[in-house]
């Protein structure tokens, strides 16, 4: 998988890409996140972006140092790198998959501030400030 730097080179065509992007709530933590490149009104005519943006009033803030490459449909919509492997369930014997929201209508990647680990359902839900602090929370438990 090859990573283009947004400020470098935009994709040519609209449609769903995977970005790449650091966490602002969470130090070191990198976000990747599959979203639509998409056209939009931005104020002063149409602009192309990913639908994460944010139209301030005067431009659009995206992510500092975010990067795109197409979308191989091999990552979960959200995701996050170098996360310890989690312990199987002692219930269903699958592996959790990490969820997270930011208390948000619309939560924009970078801004996630809430995180906890899924599976099926015999676990209750213990949210957390950090996946890492999820994972281990989990792993010490099972």
């Amino acid at each position: 998988m090859r990573w283009i730097n947004y400020s470098e080179k935009k994709p040519e065509n609209l449609g769903s890409y995977l970005w790449r992007m650091e966490s602002n709530v969470v130090a070191g933590l990198i976000v990747i996140a599959r979203a639509k490149f998409r056209r939009r009104w931005a104020g002063y005519g149409e602009a192309d972006s990913p639908e994460f943006d944010y139209w301030n009033g005067s431009y659009l803030e995206i992510p500092s140092n975010l990067q795109w490459c197409e979308d191989n449909n091999q990552f979960p919509e959200i995701s996050f790198e170098n996360l310890p492997e989690t312990k199987p369930c002692p219930f269903c014997n699958n592996s959790p998959s990490i969820k997270s929201s930011s208390g948000s209508m619309r939560p924009r990647p970078f801004e996630l501030n809430t995180f906890w680990l899924s599976c099926c359902g015999w676990i209750s839900r213990v949210d957390f400030k950090s996946p890492e602090n999820a994972v281990r929370y989990w792993n010490g438990k099972f």
